[in-house]
């Protein structure tokens, strides 16, 4: 029995040994992380500041057409002022009359319109007369005219503020001549604006 006890051991022994072998095996060798190499580093870096040079582009070019788009709303708005001020009708009076015809209501009307539509304008209203009459006279009839033009304006809405009245009588005529047909275009109110 001992040389079979003696084989059990040994028999034990070799197990535990294989047992010791098989689960000490090597480890793995866990080796640090380098982090990213630096030719990663370095082309991120490039992508970074690549993207920041296109937004700084995009950017510009972002800026340079708004620029352009206030230029030209701002072209189209002088451009439109300026038709609107060369649109602007004379009032023509009835000899020796300060009162609007039908003509004169149409004419005036269509100035209200105008001017309602640019409310930063100033405007001057000359009255004016064709060379008969006295210039005292024909200079009393001129401010009535202009007169005339102004209330109508405000009774319209327009701002007696943006309203001023001048008259000139005889002396700047628009026609020459010592004819009906001359005299019609001397009696007249003219719009101004400042």
């Amino acid at each position: 029995m001992k040389k079979h006890n003696r084989i059990f051991i040994w028999a034990g022994i070799l197990m535990l040994a294989a047992l010791l072998v098989m689960g000490c095996g090597k480890k793995p060798v866990v080796l640090p992380d380098p982090g990213p190499s630096q030719a990663y580093l370095d082309s991120l870096e490039q992508v970074r500041v690549d993207s920041l040079a296109e937004v700084a582009r995009l950017a510009r070019e972002a800026e340079e057409a708004e620029r352009r788009v206030r230029e030209e709303a701002e072209r189209l708005a002088r451009e439109a002022e300026q038709s609107a001020k060369s649109s602007l009708k004379v009032i023509y009076f009835d000899f020796d009359k300060s009162n609007l015809n039908k003509g004169a209501r149409s004419a005036v009307e269509f100035n209200a319109g105008v001017l309602a539509q640019f409310k930063n304008w100033s405007v001057l209203i000359e009255g004016h007369c064709d060379e008969r009459g006295t210039d005292e006279y024909n200079l009393a009839l001129g401010e009535r005219r202009a007169k005339t033009v102004m209330d109508f304006f405000t009774s319209y809405g327009i701002s007696g503020a943006r309203l001023s009245n001048v008259s000139y009588g005889e002396e700047r005529p628009a026609a020459t001549g010592h004819n009906e047909d001359a005299w019609s275009k001397n009696r007249r109110a003219v719009l101004v604006v400042k």
